[in-house]
Order: structure tokens, then C-alpha cells, then sequence
């Protein structure tokens, strides 16, 4: 799928609540959302290009917003920051939904070493194909696996529906992040 398709159908979700948390983390998939996705309350990487940070931020939004409904965005390579926080989410009750741009690499730098020096010369970007909706059902959450567009939509209302700790493990395509520059 394409980032811009999964961040489409994120926005619509979350545009059905009045109280929503949009969580993004850095990288080409965070890009992707902080462009396209909009909620009442955003918590999001900043200048700072911080990588790491959805899943903990989820959980403390959580605790502020207990009756809103709460998606974190963060990419695959970020999933591996804090996965076991999943663990302590489940622990103590703190459902939210990650969705995870799946695209078996650490995108953001496979994209400046794509343009800087060529094909030929991108160097351990890299990841293993993981089935993270696996990873957070082992640790006791929701997992569902998503490869087609339409079915986020039923997926995202699922993992609220779980009433915990959930993950959305999706495929996307491994593109470059929009670029925005001020005039």
C-alpha cells in the first residue's frame, strides 16, 4: 500500500471522534502522517527528528485521555525502540492502537543514501520481514496484519473494539516521505 492510502484511512477514522490523539513518530512513515493525518490532540516528533517515541507517548496519552480514542503511526524500524513497552500497556490497561508502515527497512536513511549515492550504494537499511501484530499479541495485546486498504477501516474499529493494547502490522511501499518547504 502506499503510506498516503494508509494515512487516508487513519484520518477518517479518527475524523469520527471529537476527542481523538494522533500519535506520529519520526522516520518516512511519520512524515507521511504528520502530512496527512489530523486530530483534535497531536503529539507528535518535531524538530528534534526523534525516532522511538510513539509507543511510550501512546501510553501517556492514555493516562491524560482515558475516554478518547488514540492512534500512534511509527515505522518498522522504530517498533523496535520500546516493543516490550507493550507489555507494561497490557499490564496496566492502557489500550491505544499503533499502526506500523511495514516496509522491511529503515526507510528514512534508505532514501537519503538512495539519493545521495545511487542504488548501488544504500548500506544496511535493510530489516527483516517481522510480523509485529504477532509480537503484540504474544505480549497479551490485538494484532492484526493489514495488506489491503480497505481493510483498515474494520481493522482500526477492531483494535478499539479489543479494548487493549493493539497493533496494526501493514504493509506499505517503500517511498520517499513528502518534502515541504517554506516559502
Amino acid at each position: 500500500m502506499h503510506a498516503a492510502q494508509v494515512c487516508r484511512g487513519i484520518n477518517e477514522f479518527l475524523g469520527q471522534s471529537n476527542d481523538a490523539v494522533f500519535i506520529s513518530d519520526g522516520g518516512e512513515f511519520g512524515q507521511w502522517a504528520q502530512a496527512c493525518i489530523s486530530a483534535p490532540h497531536r503529539i507528535i516528533n518535531g524538530p528534534s527528528g526523534s525516532i522511538g517515541s510513539a509507543i511510550p507517548f501512546a501510553m501517556a496519552a492514555r493516562l491524560a485521555f482515558p475516554e478518547s480514542v488514540i492512534v500512534a503511526t511509527l515505522g518498522d524500524g522504530t517498533f523496535g525502540f520500546h516493543p516490550l513497552e507493550f507489555d507494561t500497556a497490557v499490564r496496566e490497561t492502557l489500550p491505544f492502537v499503533a499502526v506500523v508502515g511495514n516496509d522491511d527497512c529503515w526507510n528514512a536513511e534508505y532514501q537519503i543514501q538512495l539519493r545521495d549515492y545511487g542504488s548501488d550504494r544504500t548500506h544496511a537499511c535493510e530489516l527483516t520481514t517481522t510480523a509485529y501484530d504477532e509480537v503484540v499479541r504474544t505480549l497479551g495485546g490485538h494484532g492484526e496484519s493489514v495488506s489491503n486498504p480497505d481493510e483498515l477501516p474494520d481493522a482500526l474499529q477492531r483494535a478499539v473494539r479489543s479494548a487493549r493494547p493493539a497493533c496494526l502490522n501493514v504493509a506499505i511501499e517503500r517511498i520517499a516521505a513528502p518534502v515541504f518547504r517554506r516559502t
